[in-house]
């Protein structure tokens, strides 16, 4: 009997999240079609940003659905975003055994793959149109507490900042920006930080000979 139980939970569970991609890929493509229909076109990142205004909750379930099927190295960490605006982001790393240490402690590799995580995702939210690479050339860091629960890691992209590096990309197609992680504990604490240093490349979806 239990064992019937079991599966009939794993089905509905199944069923649940059949449902809500289901849900969120009608969504897309509704706003895609009424866009098409006004005249306007969207690129993917903007088609996401959109979603999220109309349906936040389903937009960021989905990304966390996304990084543990599209990223290798995160599979199974089971990685949450819990916001994210066009400046700011904010993921959550569960405390589950894979994220932890041998004294079941959350571990730096753990962190330190989140941190790259969040700051890829926001920085792709501005993405120009064509090829957009994101390099880490440096990264340090600082733990000063020893974490045995969930952590959440935030950043926020300046304005300004964005900007800058933007306008480089769009004279030189490259730039260089700095990224500062900051690590809370589920009480809100802060608890450590992730420095990154990026090189950012840009390469336009049509060159200008082909103009």
């Amino acid at each position: 009997m239990n064992q019937q139980w079991l599966t009939i939970l794993m089905s509905k569970g199944i069923e649940l999240e059949q449902n809500l991609r289901q849900q969120l890929q009608q969504a897309k493509d509704g706003l895609k079609n009424q866009l098409e229909d006004r005249g306007i076109r969207l690129g993917a990142a903007d088609l996401a940003a959109l979603l999220e205004e109309v349906s936040p909750k389903a937009s960021h379930a989905a990304l966390g659905y996304a990084l543990d099927i599209v990223r290798p190295f995160s599979a199974g960490m089971g990685l949450r975003i819990s916001r994210l605006k066009d400046t700011q982001i904010e993921v959550v790393i569960p405390a589950r055994t894979r994220n932890m240490n041998e004294a079941k402690q959350m571990h730096e590799g753990a962190i330190l793959t989140t941190a790259i995580e969040a700051v890829k995702i926001l920085w792709m939210r501005h993405a120009p149109m064509g090829n957009f690479e994101i390099a880490v050339t440096r990264i340090e860091s600082e733990f000063f507490k020893v974490q045995t629960g969930e952590c959440r890691l935030r950043l926020e992209l300046a304005e300004n900042t964005r900007e800058v590096v933007l306008a480089d990309l769009r004279d030189r197609r490259e730039s260089t920006s700095a990224a500062d992680v900051q690590i809370f504990d589920e009480n809100d604490q802060a608890v450590g930080s992730v420095q990154m240093q990026l090189k950012l490349k840009h390469t336009p979806a049509l060159s200008s000979s082909a103009e």
